[in-house]
């Protein structure tokens, strides 16, 4: 007979091995012919900052956009500053999206709650990442000293907090515990 794992359990049993298959993959995703072949990071990362000049845009900012090797780069022309910000792995989100989603799918809930919840959690994310962007461009073209704090400390917070928000949202509305 077999023992059925408690609910703790029974998570890290699916997440730790959906998880490490997912920092595996996304550590050799860089090494994977087909997304080479479509620069599919890059092309995600010039979305992103497509984006984040958009909104930049909107509050009146003349912006561009340039590839230097295989990081993208969001600039608000016409500053002092002119370092701009360099969006690629992993400012551009894809790694974090990985882990919403998984940690997600992983808790006790109908599958249909999941499949719906996933695609709307990763959006507000990537919106979240936009804004983020659009702040660090921002922050570049007028106090670039207060940029690394502001990147590694205030948007880390920012975007792990509303990750941990969705989750307890998901866990609360939408788990059978």
């Amino acid at each position: 007979m077999i023992k059925k794992l408690n609910p703790s359990a029974n998570f890290l049993a699916i997440f730790i091995p959906l998880i490490t298959g997912w920092f595996v993959f996304y550590h050799l995703i860089y090494e994977i012919p087909l997304f080479q072949e479509n620069d599919f990071i890059e092309s995600f990362s010039i979305t992103l900052a497509s984006q984040a000049n958009i909104l930049l845009e909107l509050f009146g900012f003349k912006t561009s956009i340039e590839i230097q090797g295989d990081m993208v780069v969001s600039k608000i022309l016409d500053y002092e500053f002119q370092h701009g910000v360099w969006i690629g792995e992993p400012c551009n989100g894809i790694k974090i999206f990985g882990v919403f989603g998984i940690f997600t799918f992983c808790l006790k809930s109908r599958l249909f709650f999941k499949l719906i919840f996933i695609p709307i959690g990763i959006f507000i994310l990537h919106l979240l990442n936009v804004m983020r962007v659009a702040s660090l461009t921002y922050i570049a073209a007028v106090n670039p000293k207060i940029l690394d704090f502001n990147h590694n400390i205030t948007f880390q917070i920012i975007i792990y907090s509303a990750m941990l928000l969705l989750w307890l949202f998901f866990i609360k509305k939408f788990t059978n515990s």
